[in-house]
């Protein structure tokens, strides 16, 4: 098993107060209807000791939906936090990048050092309501969007990309489209089952997806669209050894989605779903997809 540095590309803190989703009643999420775990403070110290033992020497900091519309506020917050203990390293903001003033905001993200990149959830899935982020699955494909990307590419920063498999067509115009900007898929591609069928037409959709080299998958949140019993090691390995396959670990790298995850189970526990996915893999592969490959895509070293 691997027993190197790790980097957590993809955790969340947050003062409750700041996080309308956390303070209003209870609603079905992506990650299911019950997350009183959540409705709290979840700071620095919580999460470095959540960490624990599993030798997390930097982490990345993912957007949550932060106090709209001062969705810099975030980045300006999380920047103080860095500076002050180190952790996180890097920053994923979010801006709604269909905005017509998109490049004001990204201005005001790029005040902090820390930022790469920029989230706006896409994910639309055609069964659960729950799922739709947005009105329709090919929200990505509009000009409005398209003009943003190009901001963001100005910018020289990033976008986390976050959807379904039925939508996995509609990111393959965006890759192709967008050949000089750096993505990266979010959850793992975001698989609804670990039954045959569900999981062979998600290899399916998300397998021409590998032949864009300008997208890198974090193999992140394996419980994040589980609304049942936590996944099993055999299920979670086949997901990440399917992508490892198709991308190569060097595009692909670890994430835990602390603390969303805790709904299901404990940090240790994220850590050693990974380890056991990638125990079969060379001792190279395992580096590149705890640590090396993480370190190079956020531009940590």
């Amino acid at each position: 098993m691997y027993d190197g540095p790790i980097i957590d590309t993809h955790h969340h803190i947050w003062e409750v107060r700041n996080y309308p989703w956390l303070t209003a009643p209870p609603s079905p999420k992506i990650f299911g209807p019950e997350y009183e775990l959540l409705r709290q403070d979840y700071l620095i110290d919580d999460l470095l000791g959540d960490f624990g033992d599993n030798k997390i020497v930097k982490s990345v900091h993912e957007q949550a939906h932060y106090n709209p519309p001062d969705h810099a506020g975030e980045t300006r917050w999380l920047q103080g936090v860095a500076d002050e203990n180190g952790f996180p390293h890097a920053i994923v903001g979010h801006a709604n990048i269909t905005d017509d003033d998109i490049e004001t905001m990204l201005a005001a993200h790029l005040q902090y050092k820390n930022i790469r990149g920029i989230r706006h959830v896409v994910a639309w899935h055609p069964d659960k309501p729950e799922w739709q982020v947005v009105d329709r699955p090919n929200f990505c494909l509009s000009p409005e969007f398209h003009r943003g990307l190009e901001a963001l590419e100005a910018g020289g920063l990033h976008f986390e990309l976050q959807g379904f498999a039925n939508q996995f067509k509609f990111f393959a115009d965006l890759l192709a489209g967008h050949s000089g900007l750096q993505f990266c898929l979010v959850h793992g591609g975001l698989l609804t089952g670990d039954d045959n069928a569900s999981f062979e037409a998600w290899r399916r959709a998300i397998a021409p997806l590998a032949a864009f080299e300008n997208l890198s998958v974090k193999c992140s949140g394996p419980n994040v669209v589980n609304w049942g019993t936590p996944r099993s090691a055999g299920a979670v390995s086949r997901q990440y050894i399917a992508l490892i396959d198709l991308f190569g670990a060097e595009r692909c790298f670890f994430g835990s989605n602390f603390p969303v995850e805790k709904i299901k189970i404990p940090y240790d526990d994220v850590v050693a779903l990974a380890r056991t996915a990638l125990a079969r893999r060379t001792k190279a592969e395992q580096r590149a997809f705890f640590h090396d490959t993480a370190a190079a895509f956020y531009r940590l070293d």
